[in-house]
């Protein structure tokens, strides 16, 4: 299929996108301009990377082939308000790390030098382009009803003609195989041969020397002293003795200063310890309730904005908590089309957030209960509820999310919240709960 992606980019999203995103942003229009051009281009190499193993091609495709395609206006989301654009932002921060896992912000500022764009806008610029390019080949693998094989095929047509505005040395700093990085072995370093060392005679310091001579000469005096007394006839002993006493009294004066500094390094060891176990403290409470957890997804995290009191935000606030609770969050900005289980529009973002805390929270699984009000049929209602369930797992799915640690369940209209009596109380009862069972 000889389609040139970024061709199609540059009439309907490239040119609006540089209008608007270099005053959004505060950068040089032509800078800008280079940075979309070279993202797009960044953005596609990682998929080509990503459809070289069997596991990426089918989670790419299948992410495509669920993709909610769409005509979007460049104009009105950056100008209507900030959460148009933080609402792309937040769909390529879930998206990105699966095409450059560990190694997003070598591309990011891969692209940032290559166009004279800051590292902040960069980073923002490729989270707003990936939606916009899988809408783009969404609409591709849809409309011409593409397999694997064909996203394949389309994505590695895109080689030659993304080569252009790709930085020179991209595919090493982003580590793409595909595009001829190889991993290099590390060289074994010989140490260099240790010199001998030298022992120069040491000086003492004159406050040490006043000491130490006028230990000698008490001593010395008592020792003369002694012999004295005991009379002259000891010979060669009457000269020995000051100089044993001289030596004796150097070793102790050495020995003591020697286990008063051990004592002061064994008590600053001790406080550091205490204080580097106190500063690891809360990492392995959060560790210990939740298991192991993956340090590339949890810096993601910082880059998304949670809505209030949404499913994400209430996880995040258990999990910053210390786990306590019940462990059950109920989304707030889900919605599904009437009487069917199809996710409307951009609220299915509530569950990529759910899909970024469980990428870094690895160990955790959980169970998608769901709920209708008690009007209509009730089999009709559980079947539904059952329906809207599986459809939120599917989106996980989409994201990258193992099947194993997902579980669903319709209860229909089965433990209501609130009253069915009213529109408010059914609008409550229809909702989708997230339960942590790990």
């Amino acid at each position: 299929m000889s389609i040139n992606l970024i061709e199609q980019l540059q009439s309907g999203v490239i040119d609006q996108l540089t209008e608007h995103s270099s005053t959004f942003f505060g950068e040089e229009k032509e800078n800008t301009s280079t940075a979309i051009k070279g993202t797009f281009a960044a953005i596609l190499a990682g998929m080509i990377q990503k459809v070289s193993h069997e596991k990426g091609s089918r989670d790419l495709h299948r992410l495509l082939k669920s993709e909610e395609t769409r005509e979007f206006d460049i104009e009105n989301i950056f100008t209507r308000s900030p959460q148009t654009v933080n609402g792309l932002v937040n769909k390529g921060t879930h998206f990105l790390p699966s095409i450059y896992p560990g190694r997003l912000r070598e591309a990011t500022n891969a692209v940032a030098a290559h166009s004279g764009v800051k590292k902040f806008s960069s980073s923002k610029m490729m989270k707003v382009c990936a939606p916009l390019l899988l809408n783009t080949l969404g609409k591709q693998v849809q409309g011409n009803s593409l397999d694997e094989s064909g996203l394949k095929s389309l994505l590695n047509g895109q080689k030659s003609s993304i080569g252009a505005f790709l930085p020179d040395d991209f595919a090493d700093k982003a580590e793409l195989s595909a595009f001829g990085w190889t991993k290099k072995e590390k060289q074994a370093v010989v140490a260099p041969k240790k010199k001998a060392k030298v022992v120069k005679e040491v000086k003492a310091a004159p406050v040490v020397q006043e000491v130490v001579e006028e230990s000698n000469s008490k001593a010395a005096a008592g020792a003369l002293a002694g012999a004295k007394a005991t009379g002259a006839g000891l010979g060669i002993f009457k000269w020995l003795l000051p100089l044993l006493a001289a030596i004796a009294l150097i070793w102790f004066l050495a020995t003591r200063t020697g286990c008063a500094d051990e004592s002061k390094v064994r008590s600053v060891k001790t406080t550091t310890e205490q204080i580097t176990e106190v500063a690891k403290e809360p990492v392995k409470k959060v560790q210990n309730v939740l298991g192991k957890v993956n340090e590339a997804a949890l810096t993601a995290l910082d880059d998304i904005s949670f809505a209030v009191g949404s499913a994400g935000s209430q996880m995040m606030d258990f999990i910053k908590g210390g786990a306590k609770g019940d462990g059950r969050f109920r989304f707030k900005n889900l919605n599904f089309a009437s009487g069917s289980s199809v996710i409307d529009g951009a609220s299915g973002l509530e569950v990529d957030n759910i899909a970024a805390i469980m990428k870094a929270y690895g160990d955790v699984k959980v169970k998608i209960e769901g709920y209708t009000d008690s009007r209509g049929n009730a089999d009709s209602n559980l079947t539904l509820s059952q329906a809207r369930a599986d459809a939120v797992r599917d989106r996980l799915l989409a994201t990258g999310i193992d099947a194993a640690r997902m579980s669903t369940e319709g209860f229909g209209a089965a433990n209501p919240i609130a009253d069915n009596e009213t529109a408010e109380g059914r609008a409550e009862n229809r909702r989708i709960e997230v339960v942590l069972v790990k």
